[in-house]
């Protein structure tokens, strides 16, 4: 039997690639950042083939596991030590493969440092748009409404109804504490 485990990050993106039909699926939707046994639809896949050991699980690339080198070699190591096939469908490859903790490792690596570059890039544009004048960021005494706060962190209230601490949370979020408390708060 074959299984499909796939992410996006945000609920605007679109899935369908990571897909097949006739296919059972685990997709989350959340930050790569995220560890994988830490995500909803991660955890639903991993009860499925302790259920059923003989299942293939199926992933489109190496990021979908994460963002994180130790946590896709973590990953990987999982499905190895309990016998369990893993298939990398970019690579055209399963963990039976003598290559394939190499290529996991080499693309891990380019997966983190994309989303190094990425934060970078980010920060450089929002700092070149506060040079100009043109970000000012939100004005002095304004507030959220509870509602729009909890829309906006929807990954810090995801991590907080997990009951996951306040410091790891912000440690994988790489959100400032002080907002995981104000959602703690309204939540």
């Amino acid at each position: 039997m074959k299984v499909i485990y796939g992410r996006i990050s945000s609920d605007d993106q679109n899935e369908e690639r990571q897909l097949e039909k006739g296919v059972l699926s685990f997709i989350d939707k959340c930050s790569g950042s995220i560890s994988f046994f830490d995500r909803p639809q991660a955890k639903k896949l991993v009860e499925f083939i302790k259920n059923n050991p003989q299942t293939e699980t199926s992933i489109k690339s190496v990021d979908r596991i994460g963002r994180s080198t130790i946590d896709i070699l973590n990953t990987v190591k999982f499905f190895k030590e309990n016998d369990y096939l893993l298939k990398i469908e970019d690579l055209g490859m399963n963990n039976n493969s003598p290559f394939f903790d190499l290529m996991c490792s080499l693309l891990g690596t380019l997966a983190e440092f994309e989303k190094k570059n990425i934060l970078e890039r980010v920060n450089q544009g929002v700092n070149n748009a506060k040079a100009k004048g043109i970000y000012t960021g939100r004005k002095k005494g304004t507030v959220d409404s509870r509602a729009k706060i909890l829309e906006k962190h929807k990954d810090i209230v995801e991590c907080l109804n997990k009951g996951m601490k306040i410091s790891t949370i912000s440690q994988i979020l790489r959100k400032n504490r002080n907002t995981i408390y104000k959602v703690k708060q309204v939540l």
